[in-house]
């Protein structure tokens, strides 16, 4: 009888017990903060996995503060009379490929797009002085769906992007081994839908498919791609754990094991000096450190075992958001009856 092989936790997809114990387990003891600034609850003390593709929760938190940094990023381009416009890239796919595959090829077709002298003279006539670039992955009928979203901040005129950019992305897709240029129908389809160039974009005016319809201004467009659960265009990874169709354990895998290591949001070097902008790693954001936060409470490892094992965490924040320190305690008092 074959010994049974073990498996390390390190050898999981997206370091899968580290985000298990993600804001359940307590490294000291737990708190209870309320940030005035952004009118919400959080706790500290307790164990973050940081990870912005694999984790819900601290996708959520860290999104939300690098929607901050975009719209910093975007007030710094307008005070220095730059335009700022939002470019979309994206590519065909078919439902049998592979996750790893289209993004080993899209970050191909990026390098290609990027070198030579037709991007140069482009950039020099658009006169690019940075970019925010947003990496989102979505699945639908069709099955992955890898794009960027990225923000242009320009000093020259942006007419150019629309005649030169649909070009040169098919000439690196192509090279790429992203769209066959014999199939013409597919060809043509690219150039009309492969780049999309939105003009004189403000903070509020973007309209982003959101969960339940909301509306997001174009920063939470590039900062909270992970929340997106478009019906008609696919689903983003993380709806696999509400939905659990058939399949979509395998598929959440898949998502976590060929996003680890990428990096959800790309500024040009230099540009978040230029803006003012902290450089924080998605782990320092997960932390949820707010220099404006103060303590509501602590909780005694007893109340965290009451609040665990009633699966409470969200609404005792939700409490003391609502009623502060004395919601929180009378909560305390119903988790225990």
């Amino acid at each position: 009888m074959k010994k049974a092989k073990q498996i390390k936790p390190a050898s999981y997809a997206g370091d899968a017990y580290r985000t298990a114990d993600c804001r359940y387990v307590n490294h000291g003891q737990v708190a209870v903060n309320y940030s005035p600034a952004h009118q919400s609850a959080h706790y500290s003390g307790l164990v973050t996995c940081g990870s912005v593709w694999a984790c819900p929760v601290c996708a959520a938190v860290i999104q939300e503060r690098r929607r901050v940094e975009i719209e910093q990023g975007m007030a710094w381009a307008k005070a220095e009379g730059l335009a700022v416009v939002m470019v979309t890239f994206t590519f065909p796919h078919k439902a049998w490929q592979k996750l790893q595959e289209l993004l080993d090829k899209q970050a191909d077709a990026f390098k290609r797009l990027r070198k030579g002298r037709p991007w140069d003279a482009m950039k020099a006539k658009a006169g690019l002085e940075g970019l925010i670039r947003s990496l989102e992955v979505t699945h639908g009928q069709n099955g992955w769906h890898p794009h960027t979203h990225e923000l242009w901040f320009l000093k020259g005129s942006p007419e150019v992007l629309a005649s030169s950019l649909p070009v040169l992305w098919l000439n690196a897709c192509a090279a790429a081994g992203l769209v066959d240029r014999k199939d013409q129908e597919l060809v043509k389809a690219f150039m009309e839908h492969g780049v999309d160039v939105k003009e004189n974009v403000e903070v509020g005016d973007y309209l982003a498919k959101q969960d339940d319809s909301r509306s997001w201004g174009l920063s939470h467009e590039m900062a909270k791609a992970t929340s997106k659960a478009g019906r008609a265009k696919g689903v983003h990874p993380h709806h696999f754990l509400i939905r659990k169709a058939d399949g979509d354990e395998e598929r959440y895998i898949e998502y976590v094991d060929a996003m680890k290591g990428k990096r959800q949001l790309f500024w040009s070097p230099g540009l978040k000096k230029r803006a003012a902008v902290n450089e924080l790693t998605d782990e320092e954001l997960a932390e949820e450190s707010r220099e404006d936060s103060y303590v509501l409470g602590m909780l005694t490892p007893e109340d965290w075992e009451v609040v665990r094992g009633n699966d409470a965490r969200a609404e005792l924040l939700d409490a003391a958001e609502d009623g502060g320190w004395a919601a929180v305690k009378l909560l305390l008092e119903a988790l225990r009856l």
